[in-house]
């Protein structure tokens, strides 16, 4: 009776942990270095997703396999919400521990949702679960041997050759390209902090915190020319009537009506995570950056500083989050040149468009410009004759103007084509 009801209760126990879609867990690492405590980590909090989906049993059994395959920080971090794109509210990451222990290792436990459809349909794609049966066929290289539904006997026994060379990491292939000669000056960028993240509202040293993580951000990247803006001036703006209700109704981050605003073409949003104990203090930075007008994610960057023990515990955050700072800069001037090289992103609007055709005829021509990566229809109205797009191209907005101007105003229709406004990366021309 107790075998029945023990199999009744892992069958359901399974179907139970398919079911859900997203769950939060939690991870722990232990290393020296903060970028190899960050990677255990995020493997962590995935192994532990993987251990509730398939169960410790099959885990276990499969475990050689799936630590070596699968559970990898270049792999498991799509796996995490926010990681690849901005997480819904109440679904963001949180550190729940972040300090040295007696032996002075980085000790640090992180809190996240992790997307359990994807995880489990991965796991079930590479078909990992391995046997202690070899086949002598395949004895030069890794079996992975797949039962069927969970049988264990010989008939339902699939051997299946896999190639265990891991993915390149992403970031080497990157690394070569050849990002020295690429501009970024032109770009101007909104940095801000969320006034509405959970840890903020319940303890307003964090908003004091994040205030600090802004001005260093927002110094680091006027060091190497970006445009960017006043902390103390947005902050004033974000009190104005009409973006607080624009962000309550419309339930649209305060950062981001203010990069719309003041026409920044990225956004960036930083989360600090400050730890301390006395007077040792020790801070990790998190940067998510947005093209504004298309939501894309171009950079999600986290980076801490060493723990630091200064005569006050203010000096000691703030040294650590400067050290955060400039660690974030690099890899974020990276970015940067890889968004501009691969191509900005702009809003192109038209006034005065008589049909669809012609608006159509406008996406035909900017397909053949050089340079020019993708021409998308964003929205039109043949009743107001105003038609936008988003256009991807590799160029600064004066390129793109120029380039613009010389190619249109050759095509019969668009005689009398001409630029009205510029607004950082949103590009305002008439045919009237």
């Amino acid at each position: 009776m107790f075998k029945k009801v023990l199999i009744l209760f892992l069958v359901f126990g399974i179907a139970y942990s398919q079911k859900v879609k997203e769950k939060d867990f939690i991870g722990e690492a232990r290393a020296k270095d903060f970028q190899d405590a960050r990677r255990e980590v995020y493997v962590d909090v995935v192994r532990n997703a993987l251990r509730f989906t398939i169960g410790d049993k099959e885990y276990n059994v499969n475990k050689e396999t799936i630590e070596k395959e699968f559970l990898y920080y270049e792999n498991v971090r799509k796996y995490i919400i926010g990681e690849t794109e901005k997480a819904p509210k109440g679904k963001e990451k949180k550190w729940l521990k972040n300090n040295r222990d007696k032996d002075g290792f980085l000790v640090l436990r992180l809190q996240a949702y992790v997307k359990l459809d994807l995880l489990l349909r991965d796991y079930e794609f590479i078909k990992v679960k391995v046997s202690s049966i070899q086949s002598e066929s395949f004895s030069s290289s890794p079996v992975i041997v797949v039962s069927s539904q969970q049988q264990t006997s010989s008939q339902n026994i699939e051997v299946i050759k896999v190639d265990t060379q891991l993915p390149k990491s992403s970031t080497s292939s990157q690394s070569s390209e050849d990002l020295s000669n690429v501009d970024i000056s032109s770009i101007t960028a909104l940095v801000f902090y969320n006034p509405k993240a959970p840890s903020i509202v319940k303890n307003p040293e964090e908003e004091m915190y994040a205030k600090w993580a802004v001005e260093n951000l927002n110094k680091e990247l006027a060091n190497i020319g970006l445009q960017t803006f006043d902390l103390e001036t947005m902050e004033k703006l974000s009190q104005e009537r009409e973006i607080l209700h624009q962000a309550e109704v419309g339930n649209v981050g305060i950062g981001l009506l203010l990069a719309e605003r003041v026409f920044a073409e990225l956004y960036a949003e930083v989360t600090p995570t400050v730890t301390y104990q006395g007077t040792k203090a020790h801070v990790i930075l998190n940067v998510k950056v947005f093209v504004r007008t298309t939501g894309a994610l171009i950079a999600n960057i986290e980076k801490g500083g060493q723990e630091y023990d200064s005569p006050s515990l203010a000096a000691s955050i703030k040294v650590s989050m400067r050290e955060a700072t400039k660690k974030v800069r690099e890899e974020l001037i990276i970015a940067l040149k890889r968004y501009v090289s691969r191509g900005r992103y702009y809003f192109v609007r038209i006034v005065g468009v008589d049909s669809y055709k012609q608006a159509n005829t406008f996406v035909t021509q900017l397909q053949k410009i050089n340079g020019v990566v993708s021409v998308k229809l964003k929205s039109g109205s043949k009743t107001d004759r105003v038609y936008d797009y988003n256009v991807q191209y590799k160029g600064n907005p004066n390129e793109l103007i120029d380039v613009l101007l010389d190619t249109m105003s050759q095509k019969a229709g668009f005689e009398s084509f001409d630029l009205t406004q510029v607004r950082g990366n949103e590009l305002i021309f008439s045919l009237d």
